[in-house]
């Protein structure tokens, strides 16, 4: 005998890919299921049918309200569930079958909760908790283009005085061009205060949707779709602020943020503040503010907005980004400790600042924003301050919310990296976490792990494991990744780039070359034949390569076989594109066959061929780029010699043949900057001070420099230099005003010391160090992370170094 308790009812149309998920997982309910098929052209009703629904057939009318209203007459089940074929149940299907036959006859309505999935990772997904469920013949109707909403038509029943409803179909959960930006509107016709709203507990039942990935978006073309249908249903009722929201959302799905403000915007001015969608409204304009950053009217959209959703956990983790993105850290710190305390229960209260009434509140919410997000970002904040012990307690605290969340495992090997814990000690920490989150069985001795089966592990355990691998590798101890990855974690997959990315920055090169070639070379042909350096320039008219190696992947196999002393393989030159092939055959013979014209002509020795340093090579600028990625790509996993060598040497011959050796070593000096080898760098940079005159990066990167030694005087000089060459350098500007802080600051203490009762001079002291750390928050100075602090204190000269030639090509890893 059929369940009559439960009906399901669908619209849908070329859901065959989606709709046998979707139908599975609703088959224990053993419910009534109505399938208005809208004009599948694919195998949907057939399939359909197969699982026992009833399929309707109807004109899609580009109306969606229509097409659902359909089958609700239809209905003999005492509650309906309306939802898409792109959705299915996650959990709690059984505890709603106990549970419906004991909702009192009052409640009419029922919410559920909806896992909007946007990303790949476990993370990665807003939860929403639209009114899905609702009695039958209850009067219950959609109305709507698109967005449809629930309303109940004037009937005799007892609920009547209900005007419409405030919740709406899965429809009306968006996915924007943000990072995080599914929109599910909880809302959609304005209720009054007044006006006794019938109650809408939440149901147990949890559904997955992952409609709106963005790799199913570009499948499709609903965006279009329903940009056109939003511009009718505008074009009825002007100005309706749930249209223009919506118009919003659709403008951020197509990419158009400048057009998604605008009508976001004219939305806040219209609605009003009971609108039980307005939340999600402000929560979608901010996050496009920061997008544009427009950080000035995000702050005062969040400053007011945050006081009258006080519980709403997104918004004040918004609020902190923006703080933090204008230097208010403690400020943005405070924001995200109001997240946490937000609390996850759906049951939150949103309420005005002018004693208004109260209005429940079912927030749309990123999952995270009240744990783990607000917990992470605290524990970046308390890191860049200084409180290492705190950042540490924070990042655990956030794995302890969601084991799997990757920022928090990189945050807190970063951290702990900061202090100066060995990576040795690391890796026990970072697996003894792990073992305490997921019961792993961990032991430190790597010679018993290479010989001990391993378990079955689960699919979370295995993410926190690959998680422990990537923290190792991403704060620089390659090698505890590497070990780990022999032992314990060798059931792990690990892409064959990134293990070979590893070995090369933990000057395993043979071990480097030997994976690169027995994972993506092939056979070297023994006719393959150097070409002439005229050839290697008019190359780019060879077969089409095998492009699946990423830049990277390419850079890295190519450093390799130099590191090692080998010149680059055929089957290296068979996975590059033609148009970049040019380059790499040049970069080979630059690196083993190149002498200055002068040398080569002075020698006696037999003829070495030469590159000339004046014949110039016409590269695109795509084949530029790569060879600049190439460059630093090497300095990224240590090889300076190798790098300096290409870049002094490519530079020569893709460049300006009036560009100077000072200009060249300057330009080689800020990449070194920027991957954290100041020492090196500072001493290249002021001997190019004693050449020529520094840019205005170049005397920014050097004064930033002495600024983190102490040497305010001589930091100060170099950063007003820079403002005097560029006066809108703002980085520069904000480490100038800085210096002078701490220099004022420096001045008052050493008088206080000499008079220490003067009262004056303690309020200035206490003034300034106020200023100062809100100064410090400005984002000015590079920011470095583990892998780039274990270079600041390298001191060996690279150019010294390269003067030995060929042999001397392999340089490994620094020790950390």
């Amino acid at each position: 005998m059929q369940n009559r308790l439960l009906g399901i009812h669908m619209i849908v149309q070329n859901e065959e890919h989606h709709l046998p998920r979707c139908l599975d997982s609703l088959k224990q309910a053993g419910s009534e299921w109505f399938i208005t098929d809208t004009g599948s052209s694919d195998r949907t009703p057939d399939m359909a049918r197969t699982y026992g629904a009833t399929v309707l057939h109807a004109s899609w009318e580009d109306d969606f309200a229509k097409a659902r209203n359909i089958s609700l007459p239809l209905a003999t089940t005492e509650w309906i569930l309306c939802l898409d074929a792109d959705e299915y149940v996650i959990e709690g299907l059984d505890q709603l079958m106990n549970v419906l036959p004991n909702i009192h006859k009052s409640i009419t309505r029922l919410r559920i909760t909806i896992e909007n999935q946007y990303g790949e990772g476990i993370e990665d997904k807003i939860l929403s908790h639209p009114v899905r469920l609702f009695r039958a013949q209850h009067g219950y109707q959609y109305t709507g283009r698109i967005h449809e909403q629930l309303f109940r038509q004037n009937t005799d029943y007892q609920s009547d005085a209900v005007t419409p409803n405030k919740s709406i179909s899965k429809s009306d959960i968006h996915l924007d061009s943000l990072e995080i930006s599914t929109v599910d509107h909880s809302a959609a016709v304005e209720v009054e205060i007044d006006v006794e709203v019938e109650e809408e507990p939440l149901a147990p039942l949890r559904l997955g949707h992952d409609g709106y990935l963005a790799t199913v978006i570009a499948k499709g073309d609903k965006s279009k779709r329903n940009l056109r249908l939003i511009e009718r249903e505008l074009a009825d009722h002007p100005a309706d602020p749930f249209h223009l929201y919506n118009l919003g959302v659709t403008r951020c799905q197509l990419g158009d943020l400048e057009q998604a403000v605008e009508a976001f915007r004219e939305s806040l001015k219209q609605a009003k503040w009971q609108a039980p969608y307005r939340s999600t409204l402000v929560r979608d304009l901010a996050k496009v503010l920061v997008e544009l950053e427009c950080y000035e009217e995000a702050h005062l959209l969040l400053s007011e907005e945050t006081q009258r959703y006080p519980a709403y956990a997104d918004l004040h983790l918004i609020y902190g980004e923006v703080l933090e993105r204008q230097g208010l850290q403690e400020r943005a710190y405070r924001a995200y400790a109001r997240a946490c305390n937000c609390g996850s229960s759906p049951n939150d209260h949103g309420r005005s600042g002018g004693g208004e009434a109260v209005v429940k509140a079912f927030y749309v919410t990123e999952a995270g924003s009240c744990s783990y997000r607000a917990y992470t970002s605290m524990a970046r904040l308390a890191q860049q301050r200084g409180f290492g012990q705190e950042a540490v307690r924070l990042y655990e605290l956030a794995l302890e919310h969601l084991s799997t969340y990757r920022p928090a495992w990189m945050g807190l090997a970063d951290a702990l990296q900061q202090q100066g814990v060995s990576d040795e000690s690391i890796a026990d920490r970072l697996l003894h976490l792990a073992h305490r989150l997921h019961q792993i069985h961990v032991t430190t001795d790597h010679a018993d792990q290479m010989n001990r089966p391993h378990p079955y592990l689960g699919k979370e355990t295995e993410i926190v494991l690959m998680h422990v691998l990537y923290a190792l590798a991403n704060c620089g101890a390659y090698k505890q990744a590497l070990l780990l990855l022999g032992g314990e974690a060798s059931h792990i997959h690990i892409p064959v780039g990134d293990q070979l990315h590893w070995m090369l920055c933990a000057g395993q090169v043979t071990d480097a070359w030997n994976l690169a070639q027995s994972s993506w070379g092939e056979a070297d042909r023994e006719d393959h034949k150097r070409t002439s350096f005229s050839a290697v320039i008019t190359s780019g008219v060879e077969d089409a390569a095998d492009m699946s190696l990423q830049s990277d992947e390419r850079s890295d196999w190519a450093l390799a076989c130099w590191a090692s002393g080998r010149r680059l393989p055929a089957s290296f030159f068979a996975k590059v594109s033609p148009l970049e092939r040019g380059m790499w055959k040049v970069a080979d013979r630059l690196l083993f066959e190149y002498k200055p014209a002068a040398l080569s002509a002075s020698s006696s020795t037999a003829p070495v061929p030469a590159v000339s340093d004046g014949q110039l090579l016409q590269w695109s600028e795509p084949v530029q780029m790569i060879a600049r990625q190439l460059v630093a790509r090497a300095i990224q996993s240590g090889h300076l010699v190798i790098a300096q060598q290409l870049h002094e040497r490519l530079v020569r011959i893709m460049s300006d043949p009036e560009r100077t050796e000072t200009e060249i070593r300057r330009n080689y000096a800020g990449l070194l900057h920027q991957h954290g080898y100041t020492m090196i760098a500072a001493e290249m940079l002021i001997q190019c001070m004693t050449e020529g005159e520094l840019d205005a990066e170049g005397l920014f990167c050097l004064g930033e420099t002495l600024y983190s030694k102490g040497h305010l005087d001589q930091a100060l000089s170099l950063l007003e230099q820079a403002l005097e060459q560029k006066p809108d350098f703002s980085k520069a500007r904000a480490g100038a005003a800085i210096c002078y802080l701490q220099m004022a600051l420096g001045l008052i203490r050493q008088e206080r010391n000499r008079s220490s009762e003067v009262r004056v001079l303690a309020d200035q002291q206490l003034a300034l160090e106020q200023q100062l750390r809100t100064a410090e928050g400005i984002p000015w100075r590079t920011v470095y992370h583990a892998k780039e602090r274990r270079n600041h204190h390298a001191g060996t000269s690279a150019s010294e170094t390269a003067e030995s030639g060929r042999a001397d090509l392999s340089v490994h890893d620094r020790q950390g």
